[in-house]
């Protein structure tokens, strides 16, 4: 096994290692690449480059939100003592 190598296009091709270079040229599950056409090998076609992506409007106001809320000042934090412990003022 250590004279055989391994097809990059499928790992159940075992060959040995000095004929890889041929099964690889030749292997049947070898898929073509297909790359993108070439916008200037299309003259005479209208090509658009893509556009940026668009985030859709947000509904939410934060600030509008702050505003409806009356928010009461937060109590004074104290080590170890809860809300209910705290002194009520006179």
């Amino acid at each position: 096994s250590r004279t055989l190598a391994t097809c990059p296009f499928n790992a159940r091709h075992r060959v040995p290692r000095a004929h890889l270079r041929a099964h690889v040229a030749s292997c049947p599950d070898k898929l073509p690449l297909e790359l993108p056409p070439d916008p200037e090998d299309a003259a005479g076609t209208a090509w658009d480059p893509p556009q940026a992506w668009q985030p859709p409007p947000c509904q939410e106001d934060w600030d509008a939100e702050l505003s409806e809320l009356e928010l009461e000042e937060p109590p004074p934090f104290v080590l170890h003592v809860t809300k209910g412990d705290l002194p009520v003022p006179c």
